[in-house]
């Protein structure tokens, strides 16, 4: 019998010529790669931009608002406040000079896009807000659209609504008269702070009622109560509480420190004489927090929501200031 040796060897050379008799084929994968990728494997490609009456336009949704100059063929990516000009002078054109188009309608929706994409503010003004930001802008150029008691008008109406387009973010200063005025802005958290001892003593009250009367588990009176409390909040705070209540906050036009004003009355003390004897109106005269600060007297008005310099003794209109 042949050793355990001998087998082996014989077993080793027979697989070695049983290998070489059989081709090695590499699979299709590994001999045509670029067959066998999926579509999904490839690189993908960017759309080819398109050009519209002269003015280079992405066509991809995440590409940004390009021009290109029809001339030159230069291309200009346009910063944030650009396309918020280019915006308005395109609305501008449109209403006030006949309909003439400066873009076409496929370039304004692209324009309109890329500054929603921006977290521009300007791409969400109403109607109104449009019409006053043009008004302005129409009248710095000589051409007013508006006539003065439209344009307080429509001032007003935006005041009411909150719009941000009619408060400036300085002062506003008159060099004839010397005075200058900041907008009040209000502030919703602390007035809604007012409403908060009326409203939670309305909730318990009722959630009280509604326990001992017919028995309900404390959560649910909770949830039954909430809209009595919120109107019992309303009429105990603007009754008895604090009347008229506001709380606004006003710059100081000659620091810029912004500090809080109260217009309204705690307890009636004001309208019963107990304290200061006059009853509280929409005109408030207070002075800046600031001691450093030589600014004057100043009068909040409540109807206008400005602060205003009673006197002109403002460093910004004294010889020699800055």
């Amino acid at each position: 019998m042949p050793s355990l040796r001998a087998t082996v060897a014989i077993g080793c050379a027979c697989g070695v010529s049983a290998l070489r008799a059989v081709p090695i084929v590499a699979p299709p994968a590994l001999m045509t790669p670029q067959v066998a990728m999926t579509p999904a494997l490839l690189p993908r490609q960017a759309p080819a931009p398109a050009r519209v009456a002269g003015v280079f336009m992405q066509t991809d949704f995440y590409d940004e608002y390009v021009e290109t100059d029809p001339v030159t063929g230069e291309k200009k990516t346009l910063l944030l406040d650009e396309k918020e000009k280019l915006y308005l002078e395109c609305l501008d054109s449109f209403y006030n000079e006949d309909g003439k188009q400066l873009l076409s309608n496929e370039e304004y929706e692209q324009l309109k896009l890329d500054m929603d994409f921006d977290g521009s503010k300007v791409a969400t003004y109403s109607k109104d807000e449009i019409r006053f930001v043009l008004a302005n802008k129409r009248f710095k150029m000589g051409k007013p659209t508006l006539s003065d008691a439209d344009y307080d008008t429509l001032r007003e109406t935006l005041r009411k609504v909150g719009s941000l387009v009619v408060q400036h973010d300085g002062a506003s200063c008159s060099v004839e008269t010397g005075l200058c005025k900041t907008d009040l802005r209000v502030d919703a958290g602390k007035t809604r702070l007012l409403y908060l001892p009326g409203s939670l003593g309305g909730l318990l009250l009722t959630m009280e009622v509604i326990f001992w009367s017919v028995g309900l588990d404390p959560i649910f009176s909770a949830l039954l109560g909430a809209i009595p409390a919120y109107f019992f909040g309303i009429w105990f705070t603007e009754n008895v509480f604090a009347q008229k209540p506001l709380v606004a906050t006003a710059q100081c036009p000659e620091c810029n420190l912004v500090f809080n004003v109260f217009f309204g009355d705690l307890f009636s003390v004001q309208t019963d004489g107990i304290v200061g004897g006059v009853p509280p109106t929409d005109i408030l005269e207070c002075k800046c927090p600031d001691k450093k600060c030589n600014v004057g007297p100043l009068e909040c008005d409540r109807s206008t929501m400005l602060c205003i310099t009673k006197d002109s003794k403002s460093k910004k209109f004294m010889p020699g200031a800055a």
